[in-house]
């Protein structure tokens, strides 16, 4: 009996040994946020918007001054919105250093929270300014057209969504 449960004991002992040091392992030298963008440097996102920017203009047929124009909107969003997402993240890691045990736990957490949805609304303003922007800048004939590609786009994504579930269905 005693020699059962010191195999069982070593085995999970050893078990999450080896769950701490793949999670250590799997964290080591990230800079945090997720995927690919957060990796990347100032050069290479701004080389990314470029491409995305050339896709849309020959997509959309924009003219040179459109190009020019969505470019500056664009860097100009991005500007804005960076300090904001920095803050989100000094947010997030507060909360998480937040003791749960203690007395003010609740005001610091209701707090914490009440910035980041401030920073959120202030987000969702910035998008929307963004987005009355470009009506400003494409033709009435191109922002349908943006607006037939994003539907064309998120329909693509769902059923690729939608695969990966069944999928995940069926495994099981």
């Amino acid at each position: 009996m005693k020699t059962r449960t010191l195999i069982a004991t070593t085995l999970i002992s050893g078990l999450l040994a080896v769950g701490a040091i793949a999670n250590a392992d799997s964290s080591f030298g990230h800079k945090g946020g997720h995927g690919k963008y957060s990796q990347m440097t100032e050069a290479e996102k701004s080389e990314r918007m470029e491409k995305r920017l050339n896709r849309m203009a020959k997509k959309l047929g924009l003219s040179e001054e459109q190009k020019t124009q969505m470019r500056s909107l664009k860097q100009n969003r991005r500007n804005e919105i960076k300090p904001l997402r920095n803050e989100q993240r000094a947010i997030r890691k507060e909360i998480r250093q937040l003791d749960p045990n203690a007395s003010d736990y609740a005001a610091k957490l209701a707090d914490a929270a009440n910035r980041q949805a401030e920073i959120t609304r202030q987000m969702i303003i910035a998008k929307g300014n963004q987005r009355q922007q470009m009506a400003t800048i494409l033709t009435p004939e191109q922002l349908a057209k943006k607006k037939e590609m994003r539907a064309k786009r998120r329909a693509k994504f769902h059923k690729k969504m939608h695969r990966k579930h069944h999928r995940k269905q069926q495994e099981s």
